[in-house]
C-alpha cells in the first residue's frame, strides 16, 4: 500500500506548522526585541520593536538587582519545596494505590480522581479563609479569629496550592506496570515500606518523577493569582507577581513604565522553566510512552 504523501498536502501541512509556529514565537520574539531597545523604539513599534541601539548591559544592571534577586530567590524555594512534596507524596500515594490491598481502595481513588474537575478558581476563595482563619497564626486565637492567619507569610505560599492528584494517578499507573517480585525479593532480604518505596522502585519510576519536576516547576513558577490574593509584601512576592507589581507601581506614580526593563525582567524569567525542560526532556518523553518493563 502506497501511503506517500502528495505534494500539494506536504506544502499545506508545513505551511500550517510554520505560521502556527511563527504564531506563538511572535510574543517571546516581541519581548526579547523590546528588552534589546528603548522606551522610545517600544512606543514607535508597528509589528515588532526594532531597537536602534542594543542595551546589553540592561541584562545586568536588571539580574543584580537586589529586588529581582529576591523574586527569584522567592521563586526557587517555593519550586524546591512544591518539587520536593509532590515527588514524595506521588511516590509513597502511588505504591499504596497500585501495590496495597485494602477495602475501600478503588473507591478512595475514584474520589481523589473526581477532585481533579474542581477549577482551581472555585477552590481559591475557601483556600483564602483557611488560611486567614488558621489558628494560633497571624495573631488569631484558637478558634482562628483576631488576626490575618498565615496570610501574607511563606505559610500561604508553602502550605496550600499543591497539585498532587494528577501525579498520583501518573505514578499509579507507572508502577501497575513494574513487576511485584521486585517488591518479593527485596522483602525476602529484610527490607521494609520506605527502603522498597525509596530504593526499589523510586529509580524505576524516575521519568516520571522527571515528569512531576518539570510540571511541579513550569506550573509554580508562572503561578500569578494565588501569590496575588494572598501576599501583600513585596519582600514575599515571587516573579510572577514581582512583575506585575513593577508595572503597577510606575504607572501609579504617574511615570512611563520603563517597558524595556520589563520585558528584559521578564525575558530572564523565562528561562528557568525552559532550561528545566530542555534539562529533563528525555526523561519527560519515557514518562508519557514508556508501558512497563517488557522481558
Amino acid at each position: 500500500m502506497n501511503l506517500k504523501r502528495s505534494p500539494i498536502v506536504s506544502v499545506c501541512i508545513y505551511s500550517i506548522l510554520v505560521v502556527g509556529s511563527v504564531i506563538m514565537l511572535y510574543p517571546f520574539m516581541f519581548m526579547v526585541l523590546a528588552s534589546l531597545g528603548s522606551n522610545t523604539d517600544y512606543y514607535s513599534t508597528v509589528i515588532v520593536p526594532i531597537p536602534t541601539q542594543l542595551h546589553l548591559m540592561r541584562y545586568i544592571t536588571v539580574f543584580a538587582s537586589p529586588t529581582v534577586y529576591l523574586l527569584y530567590w522567592n521563586t526557587f524555594i517555593r519550586c524546591s519545596w512544591y518539587i520536593f512534596i509532590n515527588c514524595l507524596v506521588a511516590l509513597v500515594c502511588g505504591y499504596v494505590f497500585s501495590k496495597l490491598r485494602f477495602r475501600g481502595k478503588n473507591t478512595i481513588f475514584i474520589i481523589l480522581l473526581a477532585t481533579m474537575m474542581i477549577p482551581g478558581q472555585v477552590t481559591l476563595i475557601p483556600s483564602y479563609l483557611i488560611l486567614a482563619r488558621w489558628p494560633l497564626a497571624g495573631g488569631n486565637n484558637i478558634m482562628g479569629a483576631g488576626g490575618h492567619g498565615l496570610l501574607d507569610s511563606w505559610g500561604a505560599l508553602l502550605i496550600l496550592n499543591v497539585s498532587l492528584v494528577y501525579f498520583i494517578f501518573l505514578m499509579k499507573q507507572s508502577m501497575e506496570s513494574l513487576p511485584y517480585e521486585y517488591e518479593e525479593a527485596a522483602r525476602v532480604d529484610g527490607a521494609n515500606v520506605m527502603h522498597i518505596i525509596f530504593r526499589i522502585y523510586a529509580p524505576m519510576v524516575k521519568p516520571v518523577l522527571a515528569a512531576i519536576v518539570i510540571m511541579t516547576f513550569i506550573g509554580v513558577w508562572n503561578d500569578y493569582l494565588f501569590p496575588l490574593v494572598v501576599i501583600s509584601t513585596p519582600t514575599k512576592n515571587v516573579i510572577a507577581t514581582g512583575i506585575a507589581s513593577l508595572m503597577s507601581k510606575a504607572t501609579a506614580s504617574g511615570q512611563i513604565p520603563n517597558y524595556p526593563e520589563i520585558f528584559s525582567l521578564s525575558t530572564i524569567a523565562v528561562f528557568p522553566p525552559i532550561f528545566v525542560y530542555l534539562f529533563l526532556q528525555k526523561y519527560f518523553i519515557q514518562a508519557f510512552t514508556a508501558t512497563g518493563i517488557k522481558g
